[in-house]
């Protein structure tokens, strides 16, 4: 006899898009983050500076892999890993932070050098709208970047964000450089126009059972036949 399903649906650990594969991070994956932080250069200088021992040793990735790992494990932050799913390799990462407030998660990501221009950026934080809205039924999304990332803020345009203002003398992270930011917001009433509504998404939870998404926007567990 199957298991039954869980009261509270679990949060998803793996999602599929039509190019990208996102998942929950694993030990593993500290190696292909080096790779994929070390191989960008000063693309990713804003994400993480380097020091004056150099780029980020293996063992720093490894800890903020860790980190990762148990913020998703404890429904708190929940950051995916973005993977070719040809190859196995790391073209960045994407979140849902509970920074923003009550009934409200921010999206966070970064992309690796070479995946830039692709679209791959708007297809992953599309993703994560979606279960955010759908799953995490959540009034509001956030989206905040740098007056200069200009990537970004046009991630957010496409997406139906709205641009809410500029936010001043803002420093949200430790590792953060403090400046302004650009603060974009989409409401739960406008995302069913949006494009991350649309996206084709596959999801299954903690165990690998598909979650189907629900008429009223919930999900729940498909047991196996």
């Amino acid at each position: 006899m199957s298991a039954p399903a869980p009261a509270t649906p679990s949060p998803p650990y793996l999602l599929k898009t039509p190019r990208l594969l996102l998942r929950c991070m694993q030990p593993e994956d500290a190696v292909r983050r080096k790779e994929a932080v070390d191989s960008s250069g000063e693309h990713l200088e804003g994400f993480f500076p380097s020091t004056p021992e150099g780029r980020m040793p293996l063992e720093a990735h490894a800890a903020h892999v860790r980190k990762l790992r148990g913020w998703f494990d404890l429904d708190q932050d929940r950051g995916y890993g973005v993977f070719e799913p040809q190859t196995g390799r790391l073209l960045g990462e994407v979140s849902l932070l509970k920074r923003a407030g009550i009934g409200a998660l921010e999206v966070g990501y970064w992309l690796r050098r070479d995946a830039t221009g692709q679209g791959f950026a708007t297809e992953m934080a599309s993703a994560v709208v979606k279960v955010a809205f759908e799953l995490d039924k959540v009034k509001r999304m956030d989206l905040l970047c740098d007056p200069e990332n200009v990537r970004s803020a046009a991630v957010a345009r496409r997406l139906g964000f709205t641009f809410e203002g500029r936010l001043r003398d803002r420093q949200l992270a430790p590792h953060h450089t403090r400046g302004d930011l650009l603060c974009f917001t989409l409401l739960d009433t406008e995302y069913p126009s949006s494009p991350s509504s649309k996206l084709p998404l596959e999801a299954s939870d903690f165990v690998g059972r598909p979650l189907t998404w629900g008429p009223s926007g919930g999900t729940k567990a498909r047991e196996p036949a």
